[in-house]
């Protein structure tokens, strides 16, 4: 149920209340209570703002389920491999969460490895304690996963990267895409302002020359031989009529 505030108590709380949820990248929403025109108090609701801070471990961890639902379903099921997910997991909350990371971890793996033991969980976490720890990059964590260019593009994953193709090739092919996007998405403003493509007005100009005929052949005939074009026909004076 949603607390309502006294106008008194909201005004000394706002400041300290907006400043934090700027740092989350929050916005409230405040809405006054009244009965008649009496004012009861105030309701906040925070809300997400658009732009808002981007959370990397956050936005790194969706991608992660995601792939995880793609290829398993809701759970991961029991194998020999299935832990490489709790391995990414603490790395990325390590940095992050520091000391806190562990009921992070903990948590994550009880919702998506609930057959897994604790101890193999605590045993990854104190290995992660033990080493001096970056973060990974989006190749490294691509092969720890084994993700592949083809699911990665399946699944629009954008901070993970592809154990096939590197960061350098991938980034051409997102060139390549893009320039293709512009050239599609400028032809269907041609076509919408009434333009002909080039191949309809050079087939609607052969329709109407038929330069086939002066082979005496047909334009199946005329297009296996390499769409040959006719001489042109020579200037001839005009001849006068006077005497």
């Amino acid at each position: 149920m949603d607390r309502l505030v006294g106008a008194d108590e909201w005004a000394r709380s706002a400041d300290r209340a907006d400043e934090a949820g700027c740092a989350e990248g929050l916005a409230r929403d405040i809405t006054a209570i009244k009965i008649g025109d009496c004012l009861l108090g105030y309701k906040a609701v925070q809300r997400r703002m658009r732009g808002g801070r981007w959370n990397h471990f956050r936005g790194r961890m969706r991608e992660i389920e995601k792939l995880i639902r793609h290829r398993h379903g809701e759970i991961v099921p029991e194998a020999d491999d299935a832990l490489i997910y709790v391995e990414v997991i603490a790395g990325l909350a390590f940095v992050e969460f520091k000391e806190g990371f562990v009921e992070v971890v903990l948590g994550w793996a009880a919702r998506w490895l609930p057959w897994a033991e604790k101890t193999a969980i605590e045993e990854i976490i104190y290995e992660r304690t033990k080493l001096r720890f970056s973060p990974l990059t989006a190749d490294a964590l691509g092969h720890a996963l084994h993700l592949s260019y083809a699911e990665r593009s399946a699944l629009d994953i954008r901070t993970i990267g592809a154990f096939d193709v590197p960061k350098a090739k991938r980034a051409k092919l997102q060139k390549a895409k893009q320039r293709q996007r512009d050239r599609s998405r400028k032809e269907e403003q041609r076509r919408a302002a009434g333009a002909v493509s080039r191949a309809d007005y050079l087939d609607n100009s052969l329709s109407a020359a038929r330069p086939w005929e002066a082979f005496g052949i047909s334009r199946r005939t005329w297009e296996r031989r390499g769409k040959p074009m006719p001489e042109p026909m020579p200037d001839v004076a005009p001849i006068s009529l006077a005497a």
